[in-house]
This record gives structure tokens, C-alpha cells and sequence, in this order.
């Protein structure tokens, strides 16, 4: 078998044919023949852009191409492709926007100089482009919730995204570039209970609103680092702490608040804690201090890490007494003032003070002014003689508990004199 093919006489037709071919390629690389080839879409390189930049001004959309013939011997020739070879066109000297047309220098590899290659434009030799304004701006980055929370949770608003950087900068053609009104950042998710953290890629919304795509323009980013909260809610009650006095003990006594509870939203670490309290305490009343129907205002107080998403921020608390309790007015002429600072001596200016007095009737009926003393503690005045108005405590001795019978109200007022001792 194998004689047979040595025998063959096709077998050395084919070889023959290769070794010419061989050596036509070996004979013109060596005897100096040139022959020519074009190359195709070779991309139009720009320089001096950085000028061009500095006038405001830049290439505007893909950069041109152009086609050329080139003749060299054959072992430069395979040297030379549309990587190899650059078309280079100067716009150093280009002041303001418009269409040019310029002619374009060919630059050869490193290792092949001018004079081994012969250059044949294929048409001018000139290569057309535009050049618009150039603009660089900064973009105001917002966000947007498109998603839904698990039940009891609450997204937080659009002034809650916090973004990294918080805003982006954009270049490029002027026209596109001011087409840009802010950069949206759309945050998704199911059932979300937890904060959303990430890097999120973002879009460009138009002055209209509408979104626009593919614009052509440089990004300083391709995403920005969003943080955006999820908050748990809860309904807290609400109540107001009541102090046995005035005659009033706290079974004597109905209060009725306009807002029962109130709903707030933060982080879960900080509606566990108000949880916990049970309640958010309003104020204090002094039961000593009101009258039957009352009506006091509260503001409602939380702490910086909840949020008051039921929208109100005051409550009243209506007073209801029970029926049981009377009160009268006892003219007393029992004042006295003590602890006057060293050296002074006061007197009560003031002769009679009104005071009213509240329990059952029976408790009532056995109060007389000699029980009723108004005392005022000069400790604190002003250490300069003259007359001065000052706050007097009064005192019921010796017909009740508190809660039973009581001086109504805190803020009695005598007049003194200060003089030397």
C-alpha cells in the first residue's frame, strides 16, 4: 500500500506546486518585489483632544474610519493591518463647534519606517467629523421604593436614601448632558423587614420625568453604594400619671384621653425598647391642682429614633370628679412668713387669703378657718429691703387625709415686707 502511494504521480504534481509557491514567496521577499494590499476601517485617531477640552469642545459621536492602499515587499507588507496603522487627525487648533473636514496623517508601526512603504489614499485623504460642546456637570442623586414591606414594617421616604457618593458627575456632549435633570436610584424587594444596603445602578430622569435611555455621556460611577431604611411600627398606648390630692384620691377621678394610642415607626432595636416601657406617659397632673371637667393639653414627646406616623402631636386628658366631692372657700387671716435671710425680718402685708377647700361634705362641714394656716418661706428672697409678692403654702390641720379633704390649688400668693432686723 504504501509503495503504491509513493508510485503515485498525483501525489507528486501536488508537492511540486508547494515548493514553487514556497519559493515565488522566498525569490520576491529576497529580490526586493513590491506588491500592494488595502486595509479596511481603519478608526481615525484624534489628537490634541486635551486642547480641544480646554475650549469647551468635544468630538461628538463615534469616531469616523477610512480605508487605504499600502505597497511594500511582502515581509513588511504582512506587517501592516487596521491595528497596526493609525490615521491621526490634529484638532488641537479647532476653537468652536461645527463640521470639519481634515486631512488625516498615516502613522506606521514603530519598526517600519516611511520610506519602505508607499501610501495610497483610497479617496481625499480627508476624513469628516463634528465637534460640539463639551460640558461637565454634577447630577442630584434620588431615590425611588419600588418594592413592599412585610406586615407591620413601613418604607421610609424618599428623603431617607442616604447615597455614596451623593451625587454623580457626568460629561460629554453639552445637549445630552443638559437633557439630565437627576439620577433615580430604584430600590425593589418582597416582604422587605430589613434595611435595604447595596450598590445600585441608577438611571437618568429628563426635566418632563421621563426616563431617558442610552444616553451618551461619561459617568464618574457605574453604581452608588444606597442605603435605604425599612422600619417596624407598632400602636403604643398612651396615658397620663395622676397624683392623689386636692381632696381627690386617684378612685375618685375618671380621665379621658382624645388619642388612646399612637402609632410610631424606627429602627426595631428602638420600637422594641418603647414596647417594653409599655406605654408613653404623657405628663403628671396633680389631682390637687384641677376642678371637675378639666380639660389639659399634652404634647406628645417621643425620642429622636421613632418617628410619629399617626401625625398627632397633642392630646388632651378630660377630668371627670365624682359627684361625692364638695369644695367651699374659707377666708384665712392665719399668715405667717418664715426662715427671712440673716440679718432681715418680714411681715405679711397681706391680711386675708380666699382658699378653697374640697372633699365630702361631712369633712367640709368640720373645717374652719383656724385649721387653715398660710405659710410663706423667705429662704430664697431678695435680700434687699421692700415689698415683695411671693408663694405661700397652705396647710390643713388636723381634719383628713389628703385624699379625703385638701387644700385645692399650688399657687397661692401673699405680700411681704423685708426690712433690717
Amino acid at each position: 500500500m504504501g509503495k503504491k502511494i509513493l508510485d503515485s504521480k498525483a501525489l507528486y504534481v501536488v508537492l511540486s506546486i508547494a515548493i514553487a509557491v514556497v519559493m515565488w514567496f522566498y525569490v520576491t521577499s529576497m529580490d526586493g518585489n513590491q506588491a500592494s494590499k488595502p486595509i479596511r476601517n481603519i478608526t481615525i485617531t484624534f489628537s490634541g483632544e486635551e486642547q480641544l477640552e480646554s475650549n469647551g469642545l468635544m468630538i461628538a459621536g463615534d469616531a469616523p474610519s477610512a480605508n487605504i492602499t499600502v505597497k511594500a515587499k511582502p515581509a513588511v507588507l504582512a506587517q501592516l493591518t487596521d491595528k497596526t496603522v493609525e490615521l491621526v487627525v490634529d484638532v488641537a487648533a479647532i476653537e468652536r463647534a461645527g463640521d470639519y473636514t481634515l486631512a488625516y496623517t498615516v502613522k506606521l508601526p514603530s519598526n517600519i519606517s516611511a520610506s519602505q512603504v508607499q501610501i495610497i489614499n483610497e479617496g481625499t485623504g480627508n476624513v469628516s467629523f463634528t465637534v460640539a460642546e463639551y460640558r461637565q456637570r454634577e447630577i442630584e442623586l434620588r431615590g425611588k421604593f419600588e418594592g413592599t414591606t412585610a406586615e407591620g414594617y413601613l418604607a421610609g421616604d424618599q428623603e431617607d436614601f442616604v447615597f455614596s457618593p451623593n451625587k454623580i458627575t457626568i460629561s460629554g456632549q453639552a445637549e445630552l448632558v443638559n437633557q439630565v435633570s437627576y439620577a433615580e436610584v430604584v430600590v425593589t424587594g418582597e416582604n422587605l423587614s430589613e434595611n435595604v444596603r447595596g450598590d445600585f445602578p441608577y438611571r437618568f430622569i429628563g426635566a418632563s420625568g421621563d426616563v431617558i435611555d442610552n444616553l451618551d455621556v461619561e459617568c464618574s460611577v457605574a453604581t452608588v453604594h444606597t442605603t435605604f431604611p425599612i422600619l417596624a411600627t407598632a400602636d403604643i398606648p398612651l396615658k397620663v400619671e395622676l397624683v392623689a390630692g386636692g381632696g381627690v384620691s386617684l378612685d375618685q377621678v375618671t380621665c379621658t384621653l382624645s388619642q388612646e394610642s399612637l402609632t410610631v415607626a424606627g429602627s426595631k432595636t428602638a420600637v422594641e425598647a418603647i414596647q417594653s416601657e409599655g406605654s408613653i406617659v404623657l405628663g403628671t397632673i396633680d389631682l390637687g391642682t384641677v376642678h371637675d371637667g378639666d380639660v389639659i393639653t399634652f404634647d406628645i414627646a417621643i425620642t429622636d429614633e421613632l418617628t410619629n406616623i399617626s401625625g398627632v402631636t397633642q392630646v388632651t386628658a378630660t377630668l371627670d370628679l365624682d359627684d361625692s366631692l364638695k369644695s367651699k372657700t374659707v377666708e384665712v387671716t392665719n399668715i405667717d412668713c418664715i426662715s427671712p435671710p440673716d440679718g432681715w425680718a418680714a411681715k405679711a402685708l397681706t391680711q386675708m387669703v380666699e382658699v378653697e377647700v374640697r372633699g365630702s361634705q361631712e369633712l367640709l362641714d368640720a373645717v374652719t378657718p383656724d385649721k387653715i394656716r398660710v405659710v410663706a418661706d423667705l429662704k430664697d428672697i431678695n435680700q434687699a429691703a421692700g415689698q415683695y409678692t411671693v408663694t405661700a403654702n397652705v396647710y390643713l390641720d388636723s381634719v383628713g387625709t389628703r385624699d379625703q379633704i385638701d387644700v385645692v390649688g399650688r399657687d397661692y400668693k401673699i405680700v411681704v415686707s423685708l426690712y433690717r432686723a
